[in-house]
């Protein structure tokens, strides 16, 4: 599939591999001629963007900044700082369908640079461009804040990507979100019960559709959101 965010990536990704990201980076920038990573603070001070492209740490922070909006309108805490790094390339470890990631232990999103992730050629079915890259990294920065909300240690896969597509989708270009649902026809899940991973891994994207869908549902929403943090819903068993 192409480009999914794998959960289980993500998980791995915790392991050891950002201790050598900068270095690798910097080397990268060194020996190709790219233009070297510069750190930015996005107004309001939340998020930290390290991009070898201002264009696209300027993409990197209205996205975060979006999605940590709504995740506050929902009554998560925000944590004091979420950090963005863009890079050319991801760990070997994400895997060569992945378009970015979140580091559980180093509490880290780590995406491709716009030009990187414009090789894939679609993503939910549409042409990549600015507002889609967007959108990928609003998803990974609610990882980044989602993570800070569950009172489960492991949360299980379908309600951190729960979370993350109800944000991506909720923080898009109307228009856009539009033509994603519109690929993804459907209802959204009718019973808790199938939320669930197999669902995911089966078809990340109309997930995706499926899940915003059952979040406008009356009676979900944020109370459904909270519920997904706190155990009492989508628990994986």
């Amino acid at each position: 599939m192409r480009p999914t965010r794998s959960r289980l990536a993500g998980l791995a990704l915790g392991i050891g591999c950002l201790a050598t990201l900068g270095t690798v980076l910097s080397a990268e920038a060194a020996s190709t001629g790219v233009e070297p990573v510069a750190e930015r603070r996005c107004d309001g001070g939340t998020v930290v963007v390290r991009s070898p492209s201002g264009v696209d740490a300027a993409t990197a922070c209205g996205a975060a900044s979006r999605a940590i909006a709504f995740l506050d309108s929902q009554g998560l805490q925000v944590p004091a700082e979420v950090t963005v790094e863009i890079a050319p390339k991801l760990p070997e470890i994400a895997g060569p369908s992945a378009a970015g990631c979140y580091l559980v232990r180093e509490s880290q999103v780590v995406v491709l640079t716009y030009a990187a992730f414009r090789e894939f050629g679609d993503w939910f079915g549409l042409p990549i461009d600015r507002e889609l890259y967007g959108s990928l990294i609003a998803h990974e920065v609610a990882h980044a804040v989602a993570s800070c909300n569950f009172t489960a240690r492991r949360p299980p896969i379908e309600a951190t990507e729960y979370i993350a597509y109800v944000t991506m989708l909720a923080t898009m270009e109307p228009g856009l979100r539009s033509r994603v649902l519109k690929k993804f026809p459907g209802e959204g899940f009718e019973k808790e019960i199938e939320i669930n991973s197999m669902m995911y891994m089966l078809d990340p994207m109309r997930f995706a559709a499926q899940a915003y869908r059952h979040y406008l549902k009356p009676g979900n929403g944020r109370e459904f959101l909270r519920a997904v943090v706190s155990g009492r819903a989508v628990t994986g068993d």
